[in-house]
Order: structure tokens, then sequence, then C-alpha cells
């Protein structure tokens, strides 16, 4: 694959080239932009497959960057030295990021991800669905979908129809409000940490629960939570005072 690093610090954007060509021979680094027009302009001359964009340049984000190319179809990567609020657009717009310094194992993990799903990645829907989310953030106005890869592709799901999500060993079942079950290629702790917490809640090790959907806590020996579809959930001791505080009961 054909890649090209962005990024204004050219320490950051030497120490990236050279883990690529010490950790990932198969990656042909073709390019690398320490500034944003040139990077504009090489991204649409290139045409690469993989792209390792930094967030943050003098003048310009890499959001703006990518919003100024003509055609995307190369998948991205972000790199960043701080969580900042944008990750949250990049996490439910299912692209990765790596934080600086660069950790080897993240990098080619992130890198296989990349090459997993490339067959059935669709970059430019990701990356709508990024400019949309980062609209809305910056207007504080809550994400309305986030894109789950599934073994048929990335599905965007609105956050609104998630009923619930359940654990499936690394995999996750999300049932919507629609009846419909998805079977997630994400862990249920990766979906916590993407879902917003004024919404969901982690009742047990095996689910997690859109607030919304609740019809009926019931307290016992066992607690249940009676959800709108009637599924019984089992709420583990460890959560049962979080969830009561919450619901106010």
């Amino acid at each position: 694959m054909r890649a090209i690093i962005v990024d204004d610090e050219l320490t950051s954007s030497q120490v990236l080239e050279e883990l690529i060509k010490h950790y990932l021979p198969e990656l042909h680094v073709i390019a690398v932009c320490n500034k944003p027009m040139d990077a504009v302009s090489k991204l649409n001359s290139l045409k690469p497959d993989l792209v390792f964009m930094d967030i943050e340049l003098p003048g310009m984000s890499g959001f703006d960057i990518l919003e100024k190319v003509n055609n995307i179809n190369f998948e991205v990567i972000f790199t960043t030295a701080h969580i900042k609020y944008g990750i949250k657009a990049i996490q439910f717009s299912a692209i990765d990021y790596l934080l600086k310094p660069i950790n080897v194992e993240e990098l080619k993990t992130a890198v296989q991800r990349v090459v997993d799903h490339r067959a059935v990645s669709n970059p430019l829907e990701k990356i709508r669905n990024l400019f949309e989310n980062v609209r809305l953030l910056n207007n504080n106005d809550p994400f309305n979908r986030v894109a789950f890869p599934t073994s048929d592709g990335l599905k965007f799901i609105v956050v609104d129809q998630i009923v619930r999500c359940m654990a499936s060993n690394n995999y996750t079942f999300i049932y919507l409000a629609n009846n419909e079950k998805i079977l997630i290629s994400k862990s249920l702790k990766d979906i916590e940490n993407i879902l917003p917490s004024s919404s969901f809640c982690r009742i047990h090790n095996s689910h997690l629960v859109n607030l919304k959907y609740i019809r009926k806590f019931i307290k016992g020996d066992v607690n249940l939570l009676v959800m709108n579809d009637d599924t019984e959930l089992e709420v583990s001791r460890r959560k049962k005072d979080e969830l009561v505080k919450i619901l106010n009961l």
C-alpha cells in the first residue's frame, strides 16, 4: 500500500516514517508533508491508499485538509499528541487514531485493521460522517450516527435507535428499535467508550443499555431490567447502585 504522512512536526513525521520502514515493510511512504497546502496538493495528485494525518497543523486542521481533497478514496489514520474533543468524532466514524509518541504495536494494529476492512470499507462515506460529526461537535449538538464495522462492511447506525448491546466474546450484538439485530466486530468495552454515557449505561459485563428504552427495574435476589422490547436483563450487584442513582429510584 502507498502511504502519505501529514505532520507539521518534522521530528514526528521522521519517526513515523522510520517506524513504518522497520515494522511495516508492506507500506511504501510516497510523500511526507509538513505544510497543509502541500498536503492537499499531494493527496489530490498522488492518490495514496492510506494517509497518516496529524489533527492539529498551523492554520488548518487535519479535518480542514480532508475537506479540500477532491476525491477521497484512501483510508485515514489520525495522529495526535492530545486526546481532545475531535477524538469522539473520529471514533463515531470508525476511523483509527494514534496518540503520540506512537506505540509500535498500536501502529501495527491500526494498519492491520485498515488492511482487514479495505475490501468492504467506504472511505468517502466514513469521511462524510466525520465531517458531519465535527460540525455537530462544533455546535455542541449530539452525534446522530455512529459507524460500526460488520462482516459486510461499515454499518451506519442512528445512535438514538440503539436499544441495547450484548457482548459476544470480542464481538457485540446491537439490538435496534426496529427489531434489527447486528453483529459488530468490536468489543462491548469499545462500544461503551464510544457511545455517550449520558444515554447509555453498562449494567453487566455482557450488557449495555440505552436508558431511553428501559421499561421497568425489578429488585430482588437477582435484579432485572425490563426493556421496551420485553427483554429481561440481569443487573450485576456492582452496577445496581449506579443504575438506581441514574434512574432516580
